[in-house]
Formats: structure tokens, C-alpha cells, sequence
């Protein structure tokens, strides 16, 4: 998977969004959006820029410099433990991932 059009379109397919939300999210119209997808038109560096803050990954990622980095992987595991484990965690687990998140713990990685 290395082009635009196919990176959007997997990112899309993994984060459950349709095209219309995704012009939402972008602020990107849906016919401009459609053209793409299809590999009609290479979009603007700002295109770009809207659609990869949407998924939260680089311009270069989309643009198939590059693979989604480590970092990315992380972040998007991250979110989906924490989302699943919302209704279970207490309130002082929640406080520490605040904390954490802040920079306000004492917390260290034992794996650092």
C-alpha cells in the first residue's frame, strides 16, 4: 500500500469513517474528496495536511514516503486499550493516565 488514494481509503476502512464524515472531519468537500480517492487529482500540500491531522498521522505517511512510524503504532494502540478499558478503569487509574499524560507523575517505565 504506498499511494494516497490507498492510504486514506485503508485509514478510512480502520477508523470506520465514510467519505461524507471524512469530509467533515477535513473540510474538504465530498466531490473533491471522491476525486482523491480515485486517483483523479493529486491533492494540495493543505489537502494533505487536513487529512493526515484527522487520522493523526504524517503528510508523509500518506504521501508513501514513509511507513507509519513506531511512535504512530503506539499512540493508535494506546488509544484503542484505553477506549476499550474506559467503563473499567477507576477514577484514580484515570487520574494517573492524566498525570502521566501531564507529565505530573512520578511514574517511570520499567521498560525504559
Amino acid at each position: 500500500m504506498g499511494t494516497f488514494s490507498e492510504r486514506v481509503k485503508a485509514l478510512m476502512l480502520e477508523k470506520k469513517l465514510s467519505q461524507k464524515d471524512l469530509s467533515k472531519l477535513s473540510g474538504i468537500t465530498e466531490p473533491s474528496l471522491c476525486r482523491y480517492l480515485n486517483s483523479q487529482v493529486t491533492p494540495r500540500a493543505d489537502i494533505v495536511i487536513n487529512i493526515a491531522k484527522v487520522f493523526n498521522v504524517s503528510e508523509n505517511y500518506l504521501l508513501g514516503k514513509l511507513e507509519q512510524t513506531s511512535f504512530e503504532k503506539a499512540y493508535e494502540e494506546t488509544l484503542k486499550v484505553v477506549a476499550r478499558n474506559r467503563k473499567v478503569l477507576t477514577k484514580e487509574e484515570k487520574a494517573e493516565i492524566i498525570s502521566i499524560l501531564y507529565g505530573e507523575s512520578d511514574y517511570e517505565d520499567p521498560n525504559v
